[in-house]
């Protein structure tokens, strides 16, 4: 009975609005996060490069290529990884 009072009064929060409180807090504590996907990886056109920047590309992917490499040797090496 007193609890009763006491919330007619406003005296004090009742269980029923902590619980509320609690609920709200867990909930939002709970919440799914997005998922972020991983950005693809665009495509490099090789053929259309020239020699030097296929040395640079090769470079940039730390592949170990010789600069007296032909041009369709230096793709296959970074095709090849």
């Amino acid at each position: 009975m007193i609890n009763w009072i006491k919330k007619i009064l406003g005296i004090g929060p009742s269980v029923p609005a902590a619980v509320e409180i609690v609920a709200k807090a867990v909930e939002a504590t709970t919440t799914p996060k997005k998922v972020i996907k991983p950005k693809k990886a665009k495509k490099v056109d090789l053929n259309s490069m020239k020699k030097n920047e296929l040395l640079a590309y090769a470079k940039t992917k730390k592949i170990k290529v010789s600069a007296s490499l032909k041009k369709a040797e230096l793709i296959l090496a970074i095709k090849n990884g």
